[in-house]
Parts: structure tokens; sequence; C-alpha cells
């Protein structure tokens, strides 16, 4: 019978260790298929890295502010009714970014981090967000100038 940890430890791209709860770390659906296969039984060896599970698309710049994420889900507990979840997970998002004032790069870089750790909820958040932000701009030029995005004054018609 195997026995399941009570901490995983979890490798950034830039090589820092953190030690997550099973229970955040359960959120994200890479942790999930991770634990399913052999490196989810804990290997007593002289390798240490083959019980902590590598996140290599993932710096821990970007990590913490995904646990931030998977703490408040946890800690706010799962609206039954589907609209108030996604309007709970919009507010929780917000309020992520209200504590770490990213830059655009850095809520690009979590909604890729969302995306291949399998947390959808951080995922949806995280693009109706950008998507709230393009809607927010009067006209092409403004998104532009908002997204840092360079225009080589040529389109094809």
């Amino acid at each position: 019978m195997s026995h399941q940890p009570e901490m995983l430890q979890m490798r950034t791209s830039d090589g820092v260790v953190f030690d997550v709860s099973l229970k955040v770390a359960q959120q994200m659906g890479l942790t999930h298929n991770w634990l399913q296969t052999e490196h989810g039984e804990l290997r007593s060896s002289d390798d240490d890295d083959a019980n902590i599970m590598p996140l290599d698309r993932v710096s821990s710049e970007i990590f913490k502010l995904v646990l931030n994420w998977c703490h408040a889900i946890q800690a706010s507990g799962q609206p039954a009714d589907p609209k108030s979840k996604l309007q709970q997970e919009r507010t929780i998002f917000k309020n992520i970014l209200g504590e770490s004032n990213p830059s655009d790069s850095t809520i690009f870089e979590l909604i890729m981090a969302a995306d291949y750790l399998n947390i959808e909820g951080l995922l949806e958040a995280g693009t109706q967000h950008v998507a709230d932000v393009i809607n927010g701009c009067d006209s092409v030029e403004a998104i532009r100038v908002r997204f840092n995005i360079m225009y080589d004054g040529e389109m094809d018609h």
C-alpha cells in the first residue's frame, strides 16, 4: 500500500525548491498526473531528486503567485454555483495582482504557468483579465501601446 506524503517538494525552472502541502499541490492537474505515475511513490534512495517534482516551465517568482492562488482558493471554499465560482476566481486573481503589482509579462507568464500546471480556474481568470484589459482599450493603437506591441507599418490587404 503506497503512502502519500503530506508535503511535496517542487523545483522551479530556476532551481528553487518549494515544500507544498499535498492539498494545495493537488489543485494542479500536472501534480495529480505526476503523483499517479511511478514518481508519486516516494522512494528511499540516495537520489534526493527522485522525490522532487520538476516544474521546468515555471520560475520561482511565478510559482509564488500560483501558490498564492492555490492557497486563496483552498481558504475560500468552492461555491456550488458555476457563476459564483467564476466570480470568486476572478476576484482572487485581481487580489493576487493587487498584492504583487505585476507587469504584463508577469501576468502572461502566470497564464502560461496555469496552462502548464493544468489549473483551469487560474487559466480562465487570467485570460479573462487580459480580455478585460483589451476590451478597455478604445482602439487597436491603444492595445499596441498598452501591451508594448511593435507595429511594422505594413499590412497585407
